[in-house]
């Protein structure tokens, strides 16, 4: 897999991204510990909207917002003084806040934020976003001994997110894999992902010349589209978001015909 759809620089600054947030998920997990069952949740939907305390502590997570700041930097020079203005004037109101609205992905609030205090319109979303994702990861981990009982249709069971991406195994067993908090389960049936139609004349893949790690699952039903890796051609273990970065020119390929969202940054 050779992304040359987007440069070296950023793929370089995602990929420092993942191992930071890697290394935050372990220190983090050794402060704090989630204590849910599978009792608490009704299956139809994602474990995290459901959650009547917050995952999140607060303190953690400006910790969280401090160290991706540190590694953006180096990257983005000119983001330098954003960033700095960002964690120098967040306040704990603001830091609460951030947590709820990224577990929402609520853009609006995001965008007016930006605006009030004259930032880059993608940063401070960007930003809490990245920071969040060592406390999701903390998550899946927790909810991994029963996240297969769930029966969530087109997202992720335990953040919520969108599909996107699953991997087969050497038993042929299809297993959806989420970028955001690194959720493995499996995939019941074969259907789409999204919508849930199971005709399969409304499924087929798409192929890239001189790629035969991954393929492009597509719906004709909803126009939308899955990437799916084959694990056993890759040579060492990947996290989901990993695979994600290292695919993305599968999901150009997919826009580019018709499938999905637009390209976002």
């Amino acid at each position: 897999m050779n992304p040359n759809v987007v440069s070296e620089e950023y793929l370089n600054l995602q990929k420092s991204i993942i191992n930071k947030q890697e290394e935050l998920r372990e220190y983090f997990g050794g402060k704090m510990k989630l204590a849910i069952t599978k009792d608490e949740f009704d299956f139809d939907f994602p474990i995290l909207p459901q959650m009547k305390t917050s995952p999140v502590p607060g303190e953690l997570y400006r910790e969280s917002i401090e160290e991706i700041a540190n590694v953006i930097s180096p990257f983005q020079p000119g983001l330098k003084e954003e960033l700095s203005k960002i964690t120098t004037n967040l306040t704990e109101e603001d830091t609460m806040k951030w947590i709820k609205e990224s577990i929402t992905f609520n853009t609006v609030y995001f965008q007016t934020y930006s605006q009030k205090n004259e930032l880059s319109e993608w940063l401070p979303h960007f930003l809490a976003e990245q920071a969040l994702r060592p406390f999701m990861q903390l998550l899946a981990k927790e909810s991994q001994s029963f996240i297969d009982e769930f029966e969530v249709m087109g997202t992720c069971p335990c953040c919520g997110e969108p599909h996107r991406l699953a991997k087969i195994d050497g038993k042929g067993q299809k297993y959806l894999y989420c970028p955001r908090c690194e959720t493995q389960w499996k995939q019941k049936r074969l259907a789409c992902v999204h919508c849930g139609d199971d005709r399969q004349e409304h499924l087929f893949y798409i192929n890239i010349k001189e790629d035969d790690v991954a393929k492009i699952e597509v719906c004709e039903t909803c126009s939308n589209y899955l990437k799916i890796v084959e694990a056993e051609k890759i040579l060492e273990k990947k996290s989901a978001a990993l695979l994600d970065l290292e695919t993305i020119h599968f999901d150009f390929v997919a826009q580019e015909e018709g499938y999905g969202d637009e390209p976002s940054e």
